[in-house]
């Protein structure tokens, strides 16, 4: 289960860095082409992507299904040497995984919370009550929340900004909120939480935003025309706190996003209809492309061999020497389930621990410790030795001096 785990985990994450590194830099010129909006719709690729690789798929061939099988063999290798450690590797690098990922979250809470409070006591405008006004001036105008979120202003909202401003602003949360951006937003929090480790998915999130800004900017031109000034003159004339809003949408400082990039944007005009589809039916392309590339190049779920052709197996010395010290002080027998991968040479890596009896005696960190004395005909297809299959292997650890 564990080790299901963390191959799934590996496959994902490696599918979504693929993605995300075509996207990056696919996202500039299907933007000056299609529009910011498709552009935007660009980053449904490496989430399919990682789909994809999550997928039960045949045996995959070429170059991207030789990385995926090349970086499991070297993780297997690694597993193999903390096993001959007498460590449970896969458990300590799941319990790794699991405590970066609650860091994470933890701290995305925090920041949230820090957001929150810094909104003070939120007071609704008079003639327009969803709005509503915080008690400082350095928060909002935002969207904070995912789920149910609260278009803020701040204090002095209405001081700061005149009628025409005030429009195009709140024009502007309306269309993060008509597009689900929030939710957008949180769910790529929760992948940056769950894929920590990949700092992939943290650049891409970090444009991800970007492009979700500059294609809510679009929407909001595409509504009003001919604002393009009043909309750049808003831009420069907004200051926000230096506070990061993990859940929700706000209007942004440069120091957040690019604004010289947004307010280029405007000046740029609004791609035609057929334009708009092309740019649609790109995405949905590439979306499938990249879901069926990373099905095809996962590595398959490897054969379980239930006959094997053994060359050679551990002896009773083998055994004797990798008894558990603190079981054989006691002159306890146990037992010891390991499942392993086999390589195209016939040796055994990747080892795990499936089952051991007693709990916690060490038979089953011996059992792995004995994986490197099994050897067998190798598999082979179309006549050429091959990887890919698996082993599980059962071994009676008998009491010394038993019979």
């Amino acid at each position: 289960m564990i080790d299901d785990l963390l191959n799934g985990l590996l496959s994902a994450n490696l599918a979504a860095a693929a993605a995300i590194g075509v996207v990056a830099l696919l996202r500039r010129p299907v933007r000056r082409r299609f529009g910011a909006k498709a552009a935007y719709r660009l980053w449904i690729v490496p989430v399919l992507a990682a789909a994809g690789a999550l997928v039960p798929a045949e045996p995959g061939e070429g170059a991207a299904a030789e990385l995926m099988l090349t970086t499991a063999d070297a993780a297997g290798t690694v597993l193999k040497t903390a096993a001959d450690a007498g460590v449970d590797p896969a458990l300590w690098l799941a319990a790794l995984w699991a405590a970066g990922a609650v860091a994470a979250a933890g701290l995305l809470a925090w920041r949230q919370g820090r957001y929150v409070r810094m909104l003070g006591t939120l007071t609704p405008l008079p003639e327009r009550p969803h709005l509503l006004v915080s008690q400082f001036s350095t928060a909002g105008p935002a969207l904070v929340g995912a789920l149910r979120p609260r278009l803020i202003l701040p204090a002095d909202f209405e001081g700061r900004f005149d009628p025409a401003e005030q429009a195009v602003i709140i024009a502007h949360e309306e269309a993060h909120l008509r597009a689900g951006d929030p939710l957008i937003n949180a769910v790529a929090a929760a992948v940056q939480c769950l894929a920590w480790f990949n700092p992939a998915v943290h650049l891409g999130a970090r444009l991800l935003r970007i492009d979700q800004e500059l294609a809510c900017d679009a929407a909001v031109l595409a509504a009003r025309p001919g604002v393009q000034r009043l909309y750049a003159e808003t831009l420069l004339k907004s200051q926000l706190a230096d506070q990061p809003l993990p859940l929700g949408c706000h209007w942004p400082t440069s120091a957040q996003h690019p604004l010289k990039e947004r307010i280029a944007m405007l000046k740029s005009p609004s791609p035609a209809f057929g334009r708009r589809l092309a740019g649609l039916a790109l995405v949905g392309g590439l979306s499938a492309a990249a879901a069926c590339a990373a099905w095809a190049a996962a590595p398959a779920e490897p054969q379980l061999i239930t006959a094997p052709d053994w060359i050679s197996r551990p002896s009773g010395s083998d055994l004797a020497t990798l008894y558990p010290a603190a079981a054989k002080a006691k002159g306890e027998a146990g037992k010891g389930m390991i499942e392993c991968r086999i390589t195209a040479e016939g040796t055994l890596n990747a080892c795990t621990v499936v089952k051991e009896e007693p709990l916690e005696a060490g038979f089953g960190p011996a059992t792995v410790a004995l994986a490197d004395k099994f050897r067998m005909a190798p598999l082979s297809k179309d006549g050429v030795a091959t990887a890919g299959g698996k082993i599980r292997i059962p071994v009676l650890w008998r009491a010394p001096g038993a019979k």
